[in-house]
């Protein structure tokens, strides 16, 4: 039976970054992209907002994000109403990276590294050569928010993320089988997942955590806290 060793209860609130600027035409980009849009900024003002006039992060105790400007920029948004923090741009919260197709257009990537890729999809394989697969790309933010509980117990940790790591919280902390990541409803831009750990079984390198709240983004419905 493995051992649980208990932990001061910690909050590890995921927010997904805000709409980003594309390029035209779309490329694949793991870090440089062109940082949020209009409407993005806009939709980061209003949880801006909303932290600022619930308090509910009034606790926070350290920012962190995905290297991606448009989640560093969503942080910066964001920051004046968790106290002015510093957003700490992390990869463990990436995306999955592209390798050898990174900032290739989206069209040329489809009809030459990936078509095999597509012929044959296995989440088990990169997107191109030197890049990650989707399990690894899983595993990769699992650890780092593993990392993140361990090293701020008892604290409240905000962290801007995308997609795929967004799911891998949902994978690590309720132990579902690996597939079942596909499963998981699309999490809405500026969207608040929150999880309380306060505990951790090193032996099989499980977090004990529950779910608090999913794809919260109250902030983005009408009249909401005043707003148009």
């Amino acid at each position: 039976m493995p051992k649980l060793r208990e932990l001061p209860s910690t909050r590890l609130v995921l927010i997904r970054n805000a709409i980003q600027r594309s390029h035209d035409p779309g490329r694949l980009l793991d870090h440089d992209d062109l940082g949020l849009s209009e409407e993005g900024r806009d939709k980061a003002e209003r949880l801006r907002d909303r932290l600022a006039a619930t308090g509910e992060l009034a606790d926070v105790t350290r920012l962190l994000s995905s290297n991606a400007r448009r989640a560093i920029e969503t942080a910066q948004v964001i920051s004046p109403a968790l106290g002015d923090l510093e957003p700490e741009p992390d990869c463990g919260f990436c995306e999955p990276h592209s390798g050898e197709c990174d900032g290739m257009v989206v069209e040329e990537w489809l009809a030459t590294l990936a078509q095999e890729r597509l012929a044959n999809w296995s989440p088990y394989a990169p997107k191109s050569p030197g890049g990650e697969s989707y399990r690894e790309g899983i595993e990769r933010a699992a650890r780092a928010f593993i990392e993140a509980v361990l090293a701020n117990e008892g604290g409240t940790v905000v962290i801007v993320t995308q997609t795929v790591p967004l799911r891998a919280s949902l994978w690590a902390f309720l132990s579902l089988p690996f597939h079942a990541s596909y499963l998981y409803p699309e999490i809405t831009d500026t969207g608040i997942t929150e999880w309380i750990a306060d505990g951790w079984l090193p032996d099989i390198g499980q977090m004990k955590a529950r779910l608090v709240r999913y794809n919260d983004h109250a902030h983005l419905l009408p009249n909401a806290w005043g707003l148009p």
